[in-house]
């Protein structure tokens, strides 16, 4: 069952919980009974269950009926979005993609964080009626678009969780097509996506002129009422090309990584665009390893240096002014995580600039690290220091380089109609 599968845990502390408290009744022979709804509707039911965390709700909807309905109604969702605790990470979608071809990988993988042991699920959203190419991520919701090739491509966002969702047409179909996707969703009780959904597109842009050669980005994004794509007037002159799915959007802004290791800046509100210095020394030909996120509302840059990661947030989005918010040096990774980590700087340091290195950032969300040390792929946790053990990478595919990993977090934001 999928709720399961993306959750991960038990619910039955909470389910007991409630029983005391006197919204869950048991017949004798230990099944629930449905309750009666105009009971269950009141202001004290809104209050405390609006508080569970969605995981939990996700396995009370298998109660009965009554409980289904309650808490798939759209108020209740999204009250619940605002009123418990805060959104965290449930797992990891990975997706290989091949590097210099334009077919597409059908594979999706999902890596819970939570379970006891190693499980990787390929099914999750197999609910589509097609293979999909993951985008991104956002509060719950999932984009992801056809995979290529298809005669009739697609746009789809969807919470794998309720297994619903909604279109949009993709056209001008391109290599260097590059699809951002975010979910804020608004205080008003009715979805609106005119404010709740944010997708961009841009568009890499080569000119030849006698000679001159000319690169570019240019913008567009999805207009919701409309049902259209409109195209922005700014543009933004840069010869580097942007990294697939190495985005991150915070508060509007979407911030994409480049092959040259500065960031494309777009703010969608205002569509003024921007590049912003990485805050990383390098060499010719020796790149460090680097990965975007973010952590409490901000953009992070999570960076492997010769003696450890550096944790890096930007302190304003229309400069490239970054302060170090923390170093934990590969010494005190190896002391907190003996079983598997050793001789980290080493390894590492030999490593840089190669094709493989021993360590690779693939993805960062909340303070947890998604990276892959030799064959092995791991969550790290940035404030505990402690590293989770997720599978074996050739379990995944064999692809590393050329994987997308986004982050997933399970909520129960209802999708607007298409």
């Amino acid at each position: 069952m999928v709720c399961a599968v993306l959750v991960d845990v038990s619910a039955a502390g909470w389910v007991l919980g409630l029983v005391a408290a006197g919204f869950l009744g048991y017949c004798s022979c230990g099944f629930a009974v449905d309750m009666d709804l105009c009971l269950l509707n009141t202001d004290i039911s809104y209050n405390i269950l609006s508080r569970l965390p969605a995981d939990i709700l996700v396995q009370l909807k298998m109660v009965s009926k009554g409980w289904q309905h309650f808490i798939a109604d759209p108020d209740f969702m999204r009250l619940q979005m605002k009123m418990a605790e805060p959104i965290l990470i449930s797992g990891y979608f990975f997706q290989e993609k091949y590097l210099y071809c334009d077919i597409d990988v059908e594979k999706l993988s999902y890596i819970p964080i939570k379970a006891k042991e190693t499980k990787i699920y390929q099914n999750i959203l197999e609910f589509l009626p097609e293979k999909v190419t993951i985008l991104g991520s956002s509060n719950g919701l999932v984009c992801c678009r056809s995979c290529i090739p298809s005669p009739d491509p697609l746009i789809y966002i969807c919470n794998p969780v309720s297994k619903k969702w909604m279109t949009v047409k993709w056209d001008r179909i391109n290599r260097k097509d590059y699809i951002a996707f975010s979910f804020e969703p608004s205080s008003t009780s009715s979805m609106n996506e005119n404010t709740d959904y944010n997708l961009v597109r841009v568009f890499e842009v080569d000119v030849h002129t006698p000679g001159k050669e000319e690169f570019y980005f240019t913008f567009e994004t999805y207009n919701w009422e409309r049902r259209v794509w409109v195209k922005s007037k700014e543009i933004c002159h840069c010869e580097d090309s942007l990294c697939i799915t190495k985005y991150v959007l915070v508060k509007g802004i979407l911030y994409w990584l480049t092959d040259g290791h500065i960031l494309l800046m777009f703010d969608i509100a205002n569509e003024l665009s921007l590049l912003i210095t990485l805050p990383i020394p390098f060499t010719e030909g020796k790149l460090p390893e680097i990965c975007l996120g973010e952590s409490d509302g901000e953009l992070h840059c999570v960076v492997v240096s010769p003696e450890g990661l550096m944790i890096w947030a930007l302190e304003d989005c229309f400069s490239s002014n970054w302060d170090l918010r923390s170093f934990i040096s590969f010494e005190v990774m190896e002391e907190e995580n003996p079983q598997y980590l050793c001789n980290l700087a080493e390894r590492v340091s030999t490593s840089v600039g190669e094709k493989v290195p021993w360590m690779q950032l693939l993805a960062f969300k909340d303070g947890k690290l998604f990276l892959r040390v030799s064959n092995s792929a791991y969550s790290f946790d940035i404030q505990t220091r402690r590293i989770c053990f997720l599978c074996d990478m050739l379990d995944l595919g064999h692809e590393f380089v050329g994987a997308t990993v986004v982050p997933y977090s399970v909520t129960m934001a209802s999708v607007a109609d298409s």
